[in-house]
């Protein structure tokens, strides 16, 4: 059986098509829509309606797209009340009722929804999330590779606009013997070295320090790097002028001055 779906949203939603757009996205994956102007008709009692869909219709779920649109207008909280009792009633604790979030914060959600299903638009997984809840079961996701260093670009870098900077830091425990390379076709870095992590300064004092150049991947690269250890609240920050190189290594050698680095590459976008 097709599973269907019963959304509430506020028109303001749509004036640039962003309901119409969620509409498509999951009629493409295999769930039709239905909600007021194409399922209800002109002046009939509109409660009326939209119990009869829920009761009597082919609805495997009822979903609101909360917004802040959606969360200021009372047309909206009449349907979401309704389609609870409404549902409750009639479906049962199994019908599946999400909130499909679009720029709010899941304390804003009204309370009925924030203890069930609500789905953040802004996931890239969330048609799978809306499919998982309409079936009653886990969603299938593929893990995602995730890569042990957080990586931040930092844009201005300390107040100057005209520095661009990239933080490097361990997600758990420590890193000894760091390095940093890019191409040797780029300009050269003009700071880098630990310092506090978020985007805090460099500081002055570095163990170890090392810098020369190094073959990564079969491109010479320029590195640097020192022993002072990385953690979760210790960064490395590499600084550059207007803009940064296309790639970036970040690793760490076994010896205070050894070269031979194991790490991951990251490419930046202009």
């Amino acid at each position: 059986m097709t599973s269907r779906l019963w959304i509430t949203y506020a028109w303001l939603d749509n004036i640039e098509g962003d309901f119409d757009y969620l509409v498509q996205e999951l009629e493409k994956a295999g769930i039709p829509a239905l909600y007021d102007k194409i399922a209800l008709i002109p002046g009939r009692r509109l409660w009326d309606q939209i119990a009869d869909k829920i009761s009597r219709g082919p609805l495997s779920g009822w979903a609101y797209l909360i917004t802040p649109n959606s969360l200021s207008s009372e047309p909206c909280k009449e349907e979401l009340s309704y389609a609870l009792q409404r549902a409750l009633e009639t479906k049962g604790e199994v019908f599946a009722l999400i909130g499909l979030l679009h720029e709010v914060s899941i304390k804003d959600v009204p309370l009925p929804l924030r203890v069930r299903l609500c789905v953040n638009l802004a996931n890239p997984d969330w048609i799978e999330e809306v499919r998982a809840g309409i079936v009653g079961q886990p969603p299938q996701r593929v893990p995602k590779q995730l890569s042990p260093f957080i990586v931040k670009v930092r844009k201005p870098y300390l107040g100057d606009s005209s520095n661009v900077a990239v933080e490097f830091r361990p997600r758990f425990g420590e890193l000894n013997y760091w390095r940093i390379a890019y191409p040797s076709s780029n300009p050269r870095h003009i700071m880098c070295g630990p310092g506090p992590a978020n985007g805090c300064g460099i500081s002055s004092v570095m163990q170890s320090y090392i810098e020369g150049k190094v073959v990564v991947g079969g491109v010479e690269m320029n590195f640097v790097g020192c022993g002072n250890a990385l953690s979760p609240s210790t960064s490395a920050y590499i600084v550059f002028k207007d803009s940064l190189p296309k790639k970036l290594f970040f690793g760490q050698t076994k010896e205070a001055f050894g070269t031979n680095m194991s790490g991951q590459i990251f490419e930046f976008q202009d």
